[in-house]
């Protein structure tokens, strides 16, 4: 277990996952302060139309904040996006290295095999 878990660390396109790792943390982290600036208990949301205001100034207030989700639903699929990318990359390095193993594993138990019977036949004589 420990030989295919060190084949498919060597496997992985860890240039390419450290490129994109910066964009990644930092997309992540905007979208977390957004959403925890957001949730703080006893906080007002940021966009609140006043008591008993005219159904103009309401509309405006929904129609912001309406823009402001649009863009952490937009900022969340972006990142989600990248991390799937990521995880693509990783599932497939994996399906590689599972089809490598069972090749050597076929061709030492092939050896295995080939040895058991020359050495079995070196003692026969």
């Amino acid at each position: 277990m420990s030989i295919s878990l060190l084949g498919a660390v060597k496997a992985v396109p860890w240039g390419d996952v450290i490129a994109a790792a910066p964009s990644v943390v930092q997309g992540a982290n905007a979208l977390w302060e957004r959403v925890a600036k957001k949730r703080k208990k006893g906080e007002e949301p940021s966009v609140v139309a006043p008591p008993g205001a005219s159904d103009d100034v309401r509309i405006a207030a929904l129609e912001q904040a309406v823009t402001e989700l649009q863009k952490e639903a937009l900022a969340s699929s972006q990142l989600i996006r990248t991390l799937a990318e990521q995880n693509a990359q990783l599932v497939s390095e994996i399906g590689a290295l599972r089809l490598r193993v069972r090749v050597i594993t076929v061709a030492g138990t092939g050896l295995l095999v080939f040895v058991v019977i020359a050495l079995a036949t070196m003692l026969s004589r």
